[in-house]
């Protein structure tokens, strides 16, 4: 497949690799069967994973390593694509869930042709349609996510206009061994000069470790309670909750709600119930890496498209 830019936005970003915290990715991924069998050649596979390169080769593996029962011996598998960017497991998991089961998912209800593939449509294809429709429905039209090809043959425009914030890039993704580690460096948050009130109330911050959000300019000092910020945010979007994104009240730099998050989890560590355990690559358990066992895969006796 050839991509080709269907949308009012700029082409796909070309990344030779990224690079992200442990402990603070949360995938949605999408498989692809390489096997020489035709009853398992381009079937799909949608799983979540905090460590991409770690998953698929478990996947490869089977499921004596790891990997789920329903892909194994049916591979080997590619990861063509992968969603990211969420803001805990339990989002990412959910968007797992419709991604597999869009005839069932409340929020998918409304396209009837999701329910299943049409004739003679590729699994990729049907996934692919599957994945357009959800990022622009809601909650997840209003997530700042990163679709991420993994695999240059499967890249191709969406045929809909995605969300501004959602970003469309091209290129691996490695996570760190430390969430305080990038290439080899041990790196600390860059101290913060808190002020002692909120900018936008004026009233003090009794919990900061828990309600205090600043801007992501490391030279701006804006300090605010996450309520008080997530209002001034929605301040042209009457009806939401949880802001998308907006300029901050001090430097007006563009700040997005998802990376305030991320800064401050950075800021303030994270929990220990959220960090991965250092494994060994052949360790079989993958802590909050965990899949579902529902995926694209017809049953063995039918052949594939």
């Amino acid at each position: 497949f050839k991509f080709t830019d269907t949308q009012d936005r700029a082409p796909v970003e070309r990344e030779d690799q990224a690079t992200a915290w442990k402990g603070h990715f949360y995938g949605v991924y999408l498989l692809c069967s390489q096997s020489l069998d035709p009853r398992y050649r381009g079937k799909c596979y949608v799983g979540f994973t905090v460590n991409p390169q770690r998953r698929i080769r478990q996947h490869n593996r089977g499921c004596d390593f790891g990997g789920a029962k329903k892909t194994s011996r049916k591979g080997p598998w590619q990861m063509v694509m992968i969603v990211h960017g969420f803001p805990n497991n339990i989002v990412a998991l959910q968007f797992e869930w419709a991604w597999q089961q869009p005839s069932l998912s409340t929020r998918l209800k409304i396209f009837p042709e999701l329910k299943r593939k049409k004739p003679r449509e590729a699994h990729f294809d049907y996934n692919f349609r599957i994945l357009s429709r959800m990022l622009c429905v809601g909650p997840w039209n209003r997530l700042t996510l990163t679709v991420r090809w993994l695999e240059t043959d499967y890249e191709r425009g969406f045929e809909v206009s995605l969300p501004r914030q959602i970003e469309i890039v091209s290129g691996k993704v490695t996570i760190t061994a430390s969430q305080r580690k990038i290439g080899g460096t041990v790196v600390d948050p860059t101290p913060v000069a808190w002020a002692p009130e909120c900018h936008l109330c004026m009233l003090g911050i009794d919990q900061p470790e828990r309600s205090r959000l600043g801007c992501t300019n490391p030279t701006c000092r804006l300090t605010c309670h996450m309520l008080c910020l997530a209002n001034y945010l929605l301040g042209d979007e009457p009806g939401h909750y949880i802001p998308v994104g907006g300029e901050c009240p001090l430097c007006e730099t563009r700040l997005s709600w998802a990376g305030l998050l991320q800064r401050k989890r950075l800021l303030t560590g994270v929990p220990e119930e959220l960090q991965d355990r250092d494994e060994a690559e052949e360790d079989p358990s993958d802590g909050p890496d965990v899949d579902s066992d529902v995926e694209e895969i017809e049953p063995e006796s039918e052949l594939s498209d």
